[in-house]
C-alpha cells in the first residue's frame, strides 16, 4: 500500500464511544471544489520529439512506444503550470525511406493531435537499414518547427540498437551541441546491454546535449493490468459521445478517434486505460474538429461555422440551440472526466504499488527511463508536479477514519500487552512487530490495535469480521540497534519499542502514521465488500479513505475476510 510520510502529534487518549458512525448503504458523495487562489499561470509549451529506429529487429521498441505514449502524456498532464503539448514522430533505419535523407522520415511534425501520433505509431513496420543517429537528430532540428518560447521545454528522444556512429556525414558531437544551443535536450535510449562496447557512443549523444542516457531491454515489457481498467475502457467509449464534430473531414477525425481506441485495446487493457486517462486530461485537445474543444478558445466564433460543416442532425438548429447543445455536451464531458479522474487515481495507486514490487526489474523498461527523464528535465525548466493523491479520499468515510485515529488507544493491542491505561507507564513496554510488506511499507515497526478482539485474537478462523470491527496499525520508522536515547516512540509508550529478531536488533524511532481498516455493511457503495481503508499523517490529517487500490490488491489475497493474522 502507498504510504504518505507520517509524523503524528503526541495526543492524549480521550474516552470515546466504541462504535464508529454508520454509513448508509448508498450515501451520496458530495465533493466541494476548492476556490481558485490567484490567477492561474499561463500555459507553457512542451515539444516532445520521438525518434525511433525501425530497422528489422526493432518491433519490441515500436510496441513499447505504442504502449507508453499515453502514460508519458499522462505524466506531462501532472505538470504545473499546465503545459500545451505537441508531439512529433520521426523514424530512421528503414530501407524504404529516402537514402538522400539518410533513411530518415518525418512521420508527423509537431501536432497537438495525439490521435494522429497514435495512428502513425500503429502504422509503422520494421524494415532493415542503416541507422544514422546523427542524421535523425539533424533532421529534427532542421525540419520541425520547435517552440520559440524561452520558458518552454523541448525534448528529443532518440532510440536504437545499433552503433550510434554509423553516419559518416553528420558528426554526433556537432549536431548535439547545436541542439542544446537551441535549448533542445537530447536523450538517448540504447536498446541493449549497458556493458556493450557500442553503448558508449549512445551515452555520449545524451552527454553532449545535456540529456539522459539509458540502456533498456527492448523486447521485455512489463504491463500492469488493474481491477479498474475495464471501467476506464467503458468511460473512454462514453467520452466519445460528447464530441460535436465539424468540418469537411469530420467523419475521418471521428473514425480515427475510435480507431485509436481500438489500437490501444488490441495491445492490452492497460494501454486502453491509460489512453482513457489521457482523453480526460487537458492535453487531449481536438479543437480542429470538435466544437466543444474549439469553443474553449475565446477567439473561436461558433456563428462562423458553416451549416454544411455540421452533422446533418444539427444543421437545422438555430445558433442559440447549437450553443445550448455544445454547452450540454461540455457539461456531460466534464462529468465523465471527473469520473475518469476518480477511477484513475485508484488505478494509479494500484500501479504504483505493483511497480514498487518490481524493484530493479523495472529499471530497464522504456516507460521508466522516459518518465524519469521527463520529470527531471521538466523540473529543471521550472515545472512542478501537481500533488499526487496516494489513494482515494471518499468524504463519506473520512469521519470514520478520523474517529478511529482518536479511539484506537482504547482498543485491544493485539501485538501484545494489555489495553492502554494510566498504569502503562509502570509496566513492560508492548511487543512491536516488523512489517513483512517490505516494499510497500518500507519495513516499518508497528503495533496493531483492534476493536472487537477476544483476548489478543482479532480473527476467528473461517468467520467474517463483525460489522464495526476496526483495525488500526500504528507504525514507526525502523532504526537498527538498541536506542541510545529517548525517541518519539519511547515518549509515547513510556519506554523503548525494541525488536529482537534472530541476530538483528532494531527499535522504533519517529512515528510514521496510522493505517485503518473498518468493516461496514458489505452493501455499502464504494467499499471493498464492506471494508474501507484509510491513512492518517502525523498532523492528524486523513490522507486516504475508502477503496484504495493498492490496499485492495494486498488484502484481497487474504483468507480471513480481508484480514491478515499476526505472522
Amino acid at each position: 500500500m502507498n504510504r504518505v510520510p507520517f509524523l503524528f502529534p503526541l495526543f492524549a487518549c480521550a474516552a470515546v464511544s466504541a462504535q464508529a458512525p454508520a454509513i448508509p448503504a448508498k450515501a451520496p458523495v458530495t465533493v466541494v471544489a476548492a476556490p481558485l487562489v490567484g490567477k492561474p499561470a499561463a500555459p507553457r509549451p512542451i515539444d516532445l520529439c520521438i525518434c525511433l529506429d525501425i530497422s528489422g529487429s526493432m518491433d519490441g521498441l515500436i510496441n513499447a512506444a505504442r504502449q507508453n505514449l499515453w502514460s508519458v502524456v499522462n505524466e506531462l498532464a501532472t505538470l504545473q503550470p499546465t503545459p500545451t503539448l505537441r508531439v512529433a514522430l520521426l523514424t530512421f533505419g528503414c530501407d524504404a525511406h529516402d537514402a538522400q535523407k539518410g533513411w530518415v522520415k518525418v512521420e508527423t511534425g509537431f501536432t497537438t493531435d495525439l490521435d494522429t501520433v497514435s495512428q502513425k505509431l500503429f502504422a509503422l513496420a520494421t524494415n532493415g537499414g542503416n541507422e544514422y543517429v546523427g542524421r535523425v537528430v539533424q533532421t529534427a532540428l532542421a525540419e520541425l518547427e520547435w517552440s520559440q518560447q524561452g520558458e518552454g521545454l523541448q525534448l528529443l528522444f532518440v532510440c536504437g540498437n545499433e552503433s550510434a556512429q554509423q553516419d559518416k556525414e553528420v558528426d554526433n558531437a556537432v549536431v548535439c551541441k547545436a541542439a542544446i544551443g537551441k535549448g533542445i535536450v537530447v536523450n538517448s535510449i540504447y536498446c541493449g546491454a549497458d556493458t556493450d562496447a557500442i553503448a558508449t557512443a549512445w551515452r555520449d549523444v545524451a552527454r553532449l546535449a545535456d540529456g539522459q542516457y539509458a540502456a533498456i531491454e527492448k523486447d521485455t515489457a512489463v504491463v500492469i493490468t488493474t481491477p479498474f481498467d475495464a471501467q476506464l475502457a467503458e468511460l473512454s467509449t462514453a467520452l466519445n459521445t460528447t464530441y460535436v464534430a465539424y468540418g469537411a473531414q469530420r467523419d475521418m477525425w471521428v473514425g480515427n478517434q475510435v480507431a485509436q481506441d481500438g489500437n490501444a485495446s488490441t495491445l492490452n487493457p492497460a494501454a486502453a486505460a491509460q489512453r482513457c486517462q489521457t482523453k480526460a486530461s487537458g492535453l487531449y485537445s481536438n479543437a480542429h474538429w470538435d466544437l466543444v474543444d474549439a469553443s474553449d478558445d475565446a477567439k473561436f466564433k461558433l456563428e462562423e461555422v458553416k451549416k454544411e460543416d455540421l452533422p446533418e442532425a444539427l444543421r437545422a438548429l438555430s445558433l442559440a440551440d447549437l450553443r445550448t447543445h455544445v454547452a450540454a455536451q461540455r457539461a456531460k464531458r466534464k462529468e465523465l472526466q471527473a469520473k475518469v479522474a476518480e477511477v484513475g487515481k485508484q488505478r494509479d495507486a494500484f500501479v504504483l504499488a505493483e511497480q514498487k514490487k518490481l524493484g530493479a526489474a523495472r529499471d530497464t523498461q522504456f516507460e521508466k527511463v522516459v518518465l524519469e527523464a521527463v520529470r527531471q528535465q521538466a523540473a529543471a525548466r521550472g515545472f512542478t508536479r501537481k500533488a499526487e493523491p496516494a489513494a482515494e479520499r471518499d468524504p463519506r468515510f473520512v469521519p470514520i477514519v478520523e474517529e478511529a485515529a482518536k479511539q484506537y488507544r482504547s482498543f485491544v493491542r493485539v501485538t501484545g500487552g494489555p489495553r492502554q491505561a494510566p498504569t502503562d507507564c509502570r509496566i513492560r513496554p508492548p511487543f512491536v512487530r516488523l512489517s513483512e510488506a517490505e516494499k510497500e511499507h518500507g519495513q516499518k515497526l508497528y503495533l496493531l490495535y483492534a476493536r472487537q478482539a477476544e483476548g489478543l485474537e482479532y480473527v476467528t478462523k473461517g468467520e467474517p469480521a463483525k460489522l464495526g470491527q476496526t483495525l488500526v496499525k500504528e507504525s514507526w520508522t525502523c532504526v537498527d540497534g538498541e536506542p541510545t536515547g529517548p525517541t518519539e516512540a519511547s515518549a509515547r509508550h513510556f519506554g523503548p519499542l525494541v525488536l529482537h529478531e534472530g541476530v538483528r536488533t532494531c527499535h522504533a524511532g519517529d512515528f510514521h502514521g496510522l493505517f485503518v481498516m473498518h468493516k461496514l455493511d458489505p452493501a455499502t457503495e464504494g467499499t471493498d465488500q464492506g471494508w474501507i481503508y484509510g491513512t492518517v499523517d502525523r498532523t492528524g490529517t486523513v490522507t486516504a479513505a475508502g477503496r484504495i487500490g493498492s490496499c485492495m490488491k494486498c488484502h484481497q489475497d487474504t483468507a480471513e475476510d480481508r484480514r491478515f493474522g499476526l505472522r
